[in-house]
């Protein structure tokens, strides 16, 4: 079995569970970091590690997303 973390930051947690969830990849919240993001452990077989790639993608399109909302903000 493998591991994975993710830091989502919780304006985009409903976002990153939805796209978990699609992939039924076996996960629990472990807290949050010094930012205030939630920690995501995911564990997860050698045949899945397509699935988590595409969830490591998806959170940085996310934070981009984020970083965009920001910028036009100011």
């Amino acid at each position: 079995m493998r591991k994975a973390e993710f830091e989502v930051p919780s304006e985009v947690m409903a976002e990153f569970a939805e796209e978990m969830a699609s992939r039924d990849l076996d996960n629990k919240v472990i807290g949050t970091n010094e930012d205030n993001e939630i920690v995501v452990e995911v564990n997860y077989e050698r045949e899945e590690s397509k699935s988590v790639d595409e969830l490591e993608k998806i959170l940085d399109n996310l934070r981009e997303q984020i970083e965009e909302e920001e910028d036009e903000d100011q």
